[in-house]
């Protein structure tokens, strides 16, 4: 599903948009150290994709994988939830 909603415009337009922040820099990284090491900590700016986006390089970069993020209040996790299914073009809970 997230290929082909990936391809269209609206796709397309939120890709853009991952790629402006800066986690994006640092995929390809993450994604080495990652397979390299048990545990990583990753630490960042406010805003820089660390939420959003590190989940979503590992599931990119591995289908199989299960990410879980968490946070300390429900109404955070539910708001990061619904922005993470907005940019990967997916509904709520899928």
């Amino acid at each position: 599903h997230y290929e082909k909603w990936a391809s269209t415009p609206s796709g397309q337009k939120m890709l853009k948009l991952r790629e402006t922040l800066p986690a994006a820099k640092s995929r390809e990284e993450l994604l080495k150290l990652v397979s390299k090491n048990q545990v990583l900590l990753i630490q960042g700016e406010t805003g820089c994709g660390k939420t959003t986006q590190v989940g979503q390089f590992l599931v990119e970069g591995d289908e199989t994988s299960r990410v879980i993020v968490t946070q300390p209040r429900r109404v955070a996790a539910v708001s990061v939830a619904a922005r993470v299914a907005e940019e990967r073009g997916e509904k709520l809970g899928t």
